[in-house]
């Protein structure tokens, strides 16, 4: 069998590992919560600029199952292969379709399968590099005005796109021969300008959401730690995969991507990025997910730092270890119910998880009586994503997932009863000042145990300022030098009153 037969074969049984794992794998908070976003068609959602709300809207019009809702992940990281076999089938197709087929069945690619906000910032940052790519080669504006819309689209998806534009500068700045395309560089950045400007208009006009929850509210008390850095390290060595690195290391000096433009523009737009994640695990954990976007160019620049028999070793170390990971899995999705049963929260986790229905059928004798709720995000997304339609969150939940705050409005509660369902035993204390009575039920399924805390006659003006008060001075403290039209949170609920400065 040639390479090229192996390539494609490779693509199509690749695809069905992953499209096997969107079918199998159980809605996880994060991607419901996302598929939350869709039902509320915005130019921005709190956490992270649209993108993902934006792709996840379109596929409900087609249902909104798990393996349809993840079809995006699992195509957009697969293109990426085949994206990889056409830029590089020019030097060599042979190294072409290896490299192609490591990073096809490395872990990046086979793991990718659940929607999340990298999802599409994975495909437009490689669209963006493959379009400049073309336009180096080529020297043709249309390309630079197609890397730049996909930069945008990449900003519209997550804020780490703007490391990639770091990277552009640094190409351009430290690449002599490239000085003459200073043209096509500026295309670039004009064409990417309109995405960023929705975004901050979108800003402006709430509450500078993005900016507090990514700049401010999630870094509290970020403090250095070496232990951080180590992570990091030892992340960056799991992703590039110990064999890669040895040979790597054993071939410096013999590859030279520097001196053709293509493989200096993945050089930069893999390093920087990368260097940028090091300095900033200084003082933050840095998550598994957020260097992906990032991992297409590692392996494109394997194309020249190892020799074919070295490509071929690492192909058949990679099968191995993706292996290990597929059979991790199976072994997660075949474990008996009994295996979770040692941590009473552990296993009312799993149910809650993978028996969600049924917890919303025992749930059914209290929809007439009681609006439903839970006291966290990723619990109020996944009930909601199995129940088509949503479980506020009560109380002040944390800096993450804030949707809900633009999802809720709480002023419409006033003397309705209330059911917040948990894993765990309530504090009342969160609950008896806000409520005429309090009564707190367990509920059993499949010997899991959960606590439903039924609120009766609910106070919305002793939770305004009980709780709505100090979510606004904790979580809506606008910065003075960020001028602002209007905050829907404060705006909704103390009418007349301005944001925290």
């Amino acid at each position: 069998m040639n390479l090229q037969t192996a390539y494609q074969r490779t693509l199509f049984l690749t695809l069905i590992i992953k499209l096997a794992l969107a079918f199998f794998l159980p809605m996880s908070g994060d991607e419901a919560y996302f598929i939350i976003w869709a039902k509320h068609l915005d130019f921005g959602y709190y956490d992270h600029p649209p993108m993902v709300g934006w792709i996840l809207y379109a596929m409900r019009w087609f249902g909104d199952s798990e393996l349809l809702m993840r079809l995006p992940a699992v195509l957009f990281s697969t293109a990426i292969g085949m994206g990889i076999y056409r830029l590089l089938k020019p030097l060599d197709v042979n190294r072409a379709a290896l490299v192609a087929m490591i990073f096809l069945i490395s872990p990046v690619n086979i793991m990718d399968v659940l929607i999340t906000t990298d999802t599409p910032l994975i495909l437009f940052v490689f669209v963006s590099v493959y379009a400049l790519v073309r336009a180096l080669q080529h020297n043709h504006l249309g390309w630079y005005l197609l890397s730049g819309a996909a930069l945008g689209l990449a900003f519209l998806s997550k804020y780490f796109a703007v490391l990639l534009g770091l990277a552009y500068l640094a190409y351009f700045l430290f690449t002599p021969q490239r000085k003459q395309r200073w043209l096509g560089f500026l295309l670039l950045v004009l064409a990417a300008m309109p995405f960023v400007a929705v975004n901050v208009y979108w800003n402006y006009t709430h509450c500078w959401d993005n900016i507090l929850f990514n700049l401010y509210n999630r870094n509290e008390g970020a403090q250095f730690s070496y232990k951080e850095v180590l992570t990091y390290l030892g992340t960056t060595l799991y992703l590039m995969t110990p064999p890669i690195v040895y040979y790597w290391w054993r071939q410096r000096g013999a590859a030279k991507p520097f001196v053709q433009p293509e493989f200096r523009l993945y050089a930069f737009a893999f390093w920087v990025p990368i260097g940028f994640f090091l300095l900033l695990s200084l003082k933050k954990t840095i998550g598994l997910h957020w260097v992906l976007a990032f991992y297409p160019f590692f392996y494109l620049l394997l194309a020249l730092h190892l020799t074919l028999p070295q490509l071929v070793k690492t192909a058949k170390f990679m099968a191995w270890f993706t292996v290990v990971h597929l059979l991790i899995i199976v072994g997660l999705l075949a474990a008996p119910a009994s295996a979770w049963q040692h941590s009473k929260k552990l296993y009312s986790g799993y149910v809650f998880l993978m028996h969600n229905d049924e917890v919303l059928a025992a749930l059914q004798p209290y929809e007439r009586d009681f609006l439903m709720a839970t006291d966290g995000y990723s619990n109020s997304a996944i009930i909601s994503y199995h129940a088509g339609k949503e479980f506020f969150v009560y109380g002040p939940g944390s800096q993450h997932a804030r949707q809900d705050d633009m999802n809720t409005d709480f002023r419409q509660m006033a003397g309705r009863n209330i059911l917040t369902i948990d894993k765990s035993p309530p504090e009342l204390a969160k609950y008896t000042p806000y409520f005429a009575k309090v009564e707190v039920r367990q509920l059993r399924v499949r010997d899991a145990v959960f606590y439903l805390t039924l609120g009766y006659d609910f106070n919305y003006e002793a939770y305004r300022d009980g709780i709505l008060t100090q979510v606004r001075d904790h979580y809506y403290r606008i910065p003075d030098f960020l001028p602002h039209a209007s905050c829907y949170f404060c705006d909704k609920y103390f009418a007349g009153a301005s944001c925290p400065r």
